[in-house]
């Protein structure tokens, strides 16, 4: 328990001092134009570092980018409580082309709900089995929920689609947990080339009741997130926090180059 409060009072000093790079995200700040060659493989290798801005509510840092065809975003999760709720319940991205803080068309991934619990296994290895089992389950995600895009209903699609929308997860060498998602422009509502400011939204939802419900230790399966005490797992106080969503507006204008 308390290697647990100080990994975690730990992961919050580095989070404090990362906030000077760039805390907030101005109304109609531009996006960054896109890298070269981006890949959408839940690596932050192309992006330049550090990302842009920081939000310290939901604790991500951020990047958008654009290029002429398509919308680009990449987030980095350090924080082990968001870490967990995302893992468990996705990251939520909303779009609103009129620049009104009102939510618009959004997507939700990684899906991970039905992935298979880690196995039990004896406590000097459930770290490691638990850094594995969560690789494994991102690289597994076979779907993602879309609402509000033009051209496609809503409800969930496949990862693999034909819409464009791309999307991947993964955790990096650090154990940042990095997203990364590409939405065409036209899907998205954005007309190609407009220098009016878009609004965005980025959500860390909240647990689900599903998850209040404790597992069974006879089904010989445990959460691969409370196998290592990721976000306060084996903490009631912490564990109250994650049945509450944190999110944040940002406002930006297309990169032309």
């Amino acid at each position: 328990m308390i290697i647990n409060r100080a990994l975690i009072a730990g992961a919050g000093l580095i989070t404090g001092l990362l906030m000077q790079i760039n805390v907030h995200a101005q109304d109609s700040e531009p996006n960054k134009w896109a890298p070269a060659n981006i890949s959408i493989d839940g690596q932050a290798t192309e992006w330049p570092k550090p990302l842009q801005f920081y939000n310290n509510e939901t604790k991500l840092f951020y990047t958008i980018a654009n290029d002429k065809d398509t919308l680009y975003v990449i987030v980095s999760v350090p924080d082990p409580q968001s870490q967990f709720k995302i893992m468990r319940s996705g990251l939520t991205f909303s779009i609103n082309p009129s620049g009104k803080k009102k939510v618009g068309a959004s997507l939700t991934f990684p899906l991970t709900t039905n992935a298979t619990p880690a196995p039990d296994v004896p406590e000097e290895s459930q770290q490691r089995v638990a850094e594995e089992w969560k690789k494994k389950i991102l690289a597994n995600v076979k779907e993602i929920k879309v609402d509000g895009f033009t051209g496609i209903d809503n409800g969930k699609i496949p990862v693999a689609n034909k819409y464009g929308i791309r999307t991947a997860s993964s955790f990096d060498a650090a154990g940042n947990l990095i997203c990364e998602m590409a939405i065409p422009l036209s899907v998205a509502g954005i007309p190609a080339g407009s220098d009016k400011p878009v609004a965005y939204r980025f959500k860390v939802n909240a647990l689900n009741k599903e998850d209040r419900k404790p597992r069974d230790p006879k089904a010989g399966q445990q959460d691969p997130n409370a196998a290592q005490g990721q976000g306060g797992a084996n903490d009631p106080r912490m564990m109250s926090l994650m049945y509450f969503s944190t999110d944040f507006w940002t406002k930006q204008t297309l990169a032309t180059h």
